[in-house]
């Protein structure tokens, strides 16, 4: 199901159980509460079950990884560089104890484990090297600390607002479009359907009866 079908069936509710015809919610603010609701839900959800399901992801598609000095200041370098993204990452959903991202070499087989920036310059110290290479996310870029040859990157990753991955490119194709499915699973959006009929939505429909009822902006006093 599309965002678009899904702010449209808050449309059609709200107008069937409504006597006024003289206020009805913007497209655009229905779909930041479909935004901000999403996340809320999906938080209290990961909360709960640790598991992901990948309705929640998005993918990106392969970002292209550059070379940068590991300070990244206009005045102070460190001549030692690392690897970064190209282009940064949107605003991903806030998770307990853990990012909403998923990063993988381009074959989507080869996972990467997400550790905290402070911690990159032991990586090389730890007692199972082998078990999984080593990225960091700061500032909406992921960077690689070792010294490989990585040109690209695959992202998956829970994004605030998913509009944001029309940016990126999937297949030749943009990432995301008004046809693609929103990120969010079909008991979810029962769920929030019922909580923004209750709360948001009721509020935004309170008002003075339209006694016309002639289809004008204007209420009789």
């Amino acid at each position: 199901m599309t965002k678009n079908e899904i702010v449209y069936n808050w449309l059609n509710l709200i107008k069937a159980g409504r006597i006024s015809d003289d206020f009805t919610p913007s497209i655009n603010q229905l779909s930041f509460i479909a935004d901000y609701k999403r996340a809320q839900y999906i938080r209290q959800d990961q909360t709960k079950n640790y598991f992901d399901t990948d309705q929640f992801y998005q993918d990106l598609g392969c970002i292209n990884m550059i070379k940068v000095d590991k300070a990244e200041c206009c005045t102070i370098g460190l001549d030692c560089e690392v690897l970064r993204t190209e282009v940064k990452i949107p605003p991903i959903i806030r998770l307990k104890e853990r990012y909403g991202l998923k990063i993988s070499a381009v074959d989507r087989q080869t996972r990467f484990t997400i550790v905290l920036p402070e911690r990159s310059p032991f990586l090389g110290n730890t007692k199972f090297p082998q078990l999984g290479l080593k990225v960091y996310f700061l500032n909406g870029y992921i960077y690689i600390p070792e010294s490989l040859d990585i040109r690209a990157l695959n992202v998956r990753a829970i994004l605030e607002k998913p509009e944001q991955a029309k940016t990126f490119i999937c297949d030749g194709d943009a990432c995301y479009t008004n046809d693609s499915d929103y990120p969010m699973t079909a008991d979810m959006i029962d769920l929030i359907t019922k909580d923004i009929m209750s709360s948001e939505l009721n509020i935004l429909t309170r008002m003075i009866p339209d006694e016309t009822n002639d289809g004008t902006d204007k209420i009789q006093s």
